[in-house]
């Protein structure tokens, strides 16, 4: 089954529930730089990454400079620390080696444009996808960016950038950006991403997830493979 992260977790019952689905990763947005319907602070953040039980990974999504994301992760000891803003690649090397020292992964997210432009210091994605698979990092995630919102923008990511990255990267690459029960089936089968990574598309309002969403979110993933 390609591997299913849920994002923008900010209670319990939600965390309870996406490990009930059979999720294998929930994702928590924690002290991002910009204001965003699901930051948690980083003793928020380490609550709930103590409810998540040892076989489902537990990853924060955050961003800045590298000090604060090494504090952010000492703090909240997540498996994996997804880096979504504006970090250089120079940023990535350094977290992604800090990082590794004390077992947490790290993955970095490429945000699209809808004119194929990774917002990212290469703009090129096919550059980009080069330069960060021997940055250290564990894998790429592919999502889509607009100037209102750096995610959880509910716009359908540019798959042809995606498969672009695919094809260049010696990476897993994660299918992000506009993704809902109604047509992840499609997406996998056609692109067949190594994971995917839901936020808005099974939500009711920020920060409060929707237990119907979820669990067809889930089966349509299973059914295609």
């Amino acid at each position: 089954m390609t591997r299913v992260k849920i994002c923008g977790l900010m209670n319990e019952e939600d965390v309870n529930l996406c490990v009930q689905a059979g999720v294998h990763m929930v994702g928590l947005v924690v002290e991002y730089p910009l204001p965003v319907p699901w930051n948690l602070t980083h003793e928020e953040a380490r609550n709930l990454i103590q409810c998540v039980p040892p076989l489902v990974d537990t990853c924060i999504v955050t961003g800045g400079t590298v000090e604060k994301v090494i504090d952010i992760a000492n703090k909240t000891n997540p498996n994996i620390v997804q880096l979504h803003y504006k970090e250089t690649l120079a940023d990535v090397e350094e977290i992604a080696s800090q990082l590794r020292s004390k077992g947490i992964q790290t993955t970095k997210a490429l945000r699209i444009d809808s004119n194929g432009n990774c917002d990212f210091e290469i703009r090129d994605p096919v550059q980009a996808a080069k330069a960060l698979s021997t940055s250290g990092i564990s894998a790429i995630i592919v999502d889509s960016y607009t100037e209102s919102m750096p995610g959880g923008t509910g716009v359908m990511v540019n798959l042809s950038a995606f498969q672009t990255i695919q094809r260049e990267s010696s990476l897993p690459v994660i299918l992000a950006g506009g993704l809902n029960p109604m047509n992840i089936q499609a997406l996998i089968d056609d692109v067949q991403p190594y994971a995917v990574d839901v936020l808005t598309g099974v939500e009711v309002i920020p920060g409060k997830k929707d237990a119907e969403k979820i669990t067809e979110f889930l089966r349509c993933c299973q059914a295609v493979d």
